[in-house]
């Protein structure tokens, strides 16, 4: 069984993947960058480096970058998987305490958190807290336990890309998402296998350059993920549930259109038109709903 490994995905960190692999090699002894199409020297200094470099021809997304990495970790069979970005605001000193967790067996995945202690989260802009609290509020996420006082809650900090993952988390860990809402999606997934989810408190530094993508844009792209992880995990649930409220809904209408027309012998073409629309958006959404839910159960099955 291999060792331990950081995985860094990136893209135009020329000005600081070289420091953070230095860093990383400091703890583990293998660094692997995945390069995302990046237009300056990020692959050709993170290589000198030391690091190990995979390269995605374009720009996919830190989604697809997070997938790649994972497929790597899965064949070269690692005992622990730690992600860290390539922007140098993760204290790669915090590494090793934060490994420690998943090699112990104390969790399946460790989360550095920014949230656990107000000393830290004083440090990030204010947006950014309000941003990141909504994102970890909207995210269903298992619960996970607090590193700082033992209890179990739900996860403090969703969005954070400084987590390590045991073998297990490695090996079932598969993202669809290609976009930033995967940090959300791999936790979604984390509930889905019942894993064991630990809270760590970290450190960040937001001096420089710390993202390539505005709040507003963060937040709608995580949000988008988060709703269409649940429309396919949970298709029946999300378009049956709503196709049922929406046609029920239209009975009452047709319903009330007939009683006015019984009551005043003109017919309410407008109330009937309401009710014909819902009535058949109703049917739309449950047919929807039982299509997705079939065909992602024969995937599930293995077949096409």
């Amino acid at each position: 069984m291999n060792e331990p490994m950081v995985g860094i995905p990136a893209y135009n960190e020329e000005d600081t993947i070289a420091s953070v692999v230095f860093k990383a090699l400091d703890h583990v002894d293998e660094v692997v960058v995945i390069d995302d199409g990046s237009t300056d020297c990020t692959a050709r200094l993170a290589e000198k480096a030391g690091a190990h470099v995979i390269e995605h021809e374009i720009n996919m997304g830190k989604g697809a970058a997070m997938n790649t990495l994972f497929e790597y970790a899965r064949q070269k069979k690692v005992r622990a998987l730690v992600t860290v970005d390539g922007d140098g605001q993760h204290p790669e000193h915090e590494i090793t305490h934060l490994l420690s967790k998943v090699l112990d067996g104390k969790a399946d995945i460790a989360i550095g958190s920014r949230f656990l202690e107000k000393k830290h989260t004083k440090k990030m802009p204010f947006y950014r807290r309000i941003g990141n609290k909504l994102l970890s509020v909207l995210t269903p996420t298992g619960k996970a336990k607090n590193h700082s006082n033992g209890k179990k809650g739900n996860v403090t900090d969703t969005q954070s890309g400084f987590r390590a993952y045991s073998r297990k988390a490695v090996r079932r860990i598969k993202p669809k998402e290609s976009g930033i809402g995967v940090d959300s999606e791999i936790l979604m997934i984390a509930r889905k296998h019942r894993m064991n989810i630990l809270e760590v408190p970290s450190t960040v530094s937001y001096e420089g350059k710390t993202s390539h993508q505005g709040p507003i844009g963060h937040t709608l792209d995580v949000i988008s993920s988060i709703i269409r992880y649940i429309e396919t995990k949970h298709s029946l649930l999300t378009f049956g549930v709503g196709g049922l409220i929406v046609f029920i809904s239209g009975v009452v209408v047709a319903i009330r259109a007939m009683n006015m027309f019984q009551n005043s012998g003109m017919f309410p073409t407008g109330t009937a038109i309401i009710a014909l629309l819902l009535l058949l958006v109703g049917l739309g959404s449950g047919m929807t709903g039982l299509i997705l839910h079939a065909i992602m159960n024969a995937h599930r099955r293995g077949y096409e």
